[in-house]
């Protein structure tokens, strides 16, 4: 969901092995593209990786339970800013470790007039979403293997009247599309542990879960339509005011959030 105006240009990079590069040096390029498809260079900056870890239990054999760990990453160009809608190209110089000789990729996208989700400056919507006074078991509001019940005690409209900051993540480590839904949840869990007095924290699954677990359709809960969700991972950083500070689509690393929460509570 990208937009005229700043924006957080994350990526994935892959190599023609099928493994994910990790930790390349990078230059993205951006361009607008013209009617006719000629490329005018706009700006080049550089990404920067973000590694992710999360955490899952597994049961072995013997009944025991081992928590094992599983890191991924992503690519970040922050701070891009479009200056009109259209479609554009990005070309990454790469540069990968061990490798003398940088290599080139490119990919082609859309940018819209105006985000299709909430933008930084609106203000939140006072939802309702489930919490646990709601349900009799929280796998009824969520898909985590093992849920931190902190981040359901709150509906974002009660949150938003104790004039707080806020961190909203709309996820499902069960059915998500993207694979970045079980990582992010993690990472928005971990932030709770340590910044959960001072900040208010909620998780939203995005799908109607009886829906999707019964029939096996993706529906989008009352909430998501609210927020207008184009795609799921979604966190957005609200502050004391009601309104948003930051937003995440995709993959979020714990050093991005941590920079989004010292600017809603220094």
């Amino acid at each position: 969901d990208l937009a005229v105006g700043i924006n957080r240009f994350p990526f994935v990079l892959i190599g023609s092995d099928g493994q994910a590069a990790v930790a390349a040096s990078i230059e993205a390029t951006f361009s607008k593209l013209s009617d006719d498809g000629v490329a005018t260079v706009k700006l080049s900056r550089p990404a920067i990786y973000r590694s992710v870890t999360s955490q899952f239990p597994h049961a072995h054999d013997d009944g025991n339970l081992h928590i094992h760990e599983h890191i991924e990453g992503v690519y970040v160009v922050s701070d891009v800013i479009f200056d009109e809608p259209g479609f554009w190209e990005v070309e990454f110089e790469i540069l990968r470790r061990g490798v003398p000789k940088a290599t080139t990729a490119s990919a082609a996208f859309q940018v819209r007039d105006v985000s299709a989700t909430l933008a930084v400056g609106d203000t939140a919507p006072a939802s309702r979403n489930p919490t646990v006074r709601d349900v009799g078991d929280l796998s009824e509001i969520t898909t985590h293997p093992s849920p931190v019940p902190g981040l359901y005690e709150l509906t974002i409209a009660q949150a938003l009247k104790q004039r707080k900051p806020l961190v909203i993540a709309f996820s499902t480590p069960a059915f998500c599309v993207s694979r970045a839904c079980g990582p992010v949840t993690d990472v928005v869990a971990g932030m709770y542990q340590t910044h959960g007095k001072r900040i208010n924290f909620i998780h939203i699954e995005p799908w109607v879960l009886e829906t999707a677990r019964t029939e096996g359709k993706l529906v989008l809960t009352e909430v998501a339509q609210e927020w207008r969700l184009p795609s799921e991972p979604w966190v957005f950083v609200i502050d004391a005011e009601g309104r948003v500070s930051a937003r995440f689509e995709g993959l979020l690393s714990e050093d991005e959030l941590a920079e989004a929460l010292r600017a809603v509570d220094p």
